[in-house]
């Protein structure tokens, strides 16, 4: 069996921790893991990325600086994908795991994640999808923690705060929101399990 964990820092924050455990949990038992990570501080390398084995930092520096920029206007990430994955994961013998946790913070584009996902599993049905949600971002139009807010239980109309992380200039949840869960449905419909942490979160 062959083990990916995605998430978009390698070492900073509980998600990336949680990520990291079950990585080197994988490795001590002798099975192959990878861990793919977005980018570090600044969009370089992590700066403990020396410290683990079979860690890949995934993203340009230029890609995560254009979606850092571009987010406080358009409210999610235009760029980044895992397409150049592709052939390594359809040519990989055996069971293959992607478990996802967090794919947002400036890092992937959504759709783009989607399509790559239905493309897998059309050429390498054996693959199993898992997502770990770690915080409110599968849920709301933009905020990754509602922080006490209900809006997304009515389709994020007007966000009551531009600062909520990660922050905007120009609120676009309500037109987005839609979407985004359309997209969830269909991985769902690719057979990804999701799990939760936290009742909070599920």
């Amino acid at each position: 069996m062959n083990i990916l964990q995605f998430n978009v820092r390698l070492a900073e924050g509980g998600a990336a921790g949680v990520a990291l455990d079950l990585h080197q949990r994988a490795l001590q038992q002798g099975l192959a893991s990878h861990f793919v990570y977005g980018y570090g501080k600044g969009g370089k390398e992590s700066v403990s990325h020396q410290n683990y084995p079979q860690v890949i930092k995934h993203t340009p520096r230029m890609t995560a600086m254009a979606n850092i920029a571009l987010f406080r206007l358009f409210n999610r990430d235009l760029f980044g994908n895992f397409n150049e994955l592709y052939r390594t994961i359809t040519r990989t013998p055996g069971p293959v795991v992607l478990h996802f946790h967090v794919l947002h913070s400036y890092w992937l584009n959504l759709k783009s994640v989607v399509r790559f996902c239905e493309k897998v599993k059309n050429h390498k049905p054996d693959v199993t999808l898992v997502w770990t949600l770690h915080d409110h971002w599968s849920v709301t139009g933009r905020c990754a923690f509602t922080d006490g807010c209900e809006g997304w239980k009515t389709g994020c109309q007007k966000c009551p705060t531009l600062i909520n992380y990660p922050p905007v200039k120009i609120d676009r949840a309500h037109q987005l929101v839609a979407g985004k869960r359309q997209l969830f449905r269909e991985m769902l419909a690719l057979g990804c399990q999701f799990i939760s942490p936290s009742p909070a979160c599920g």
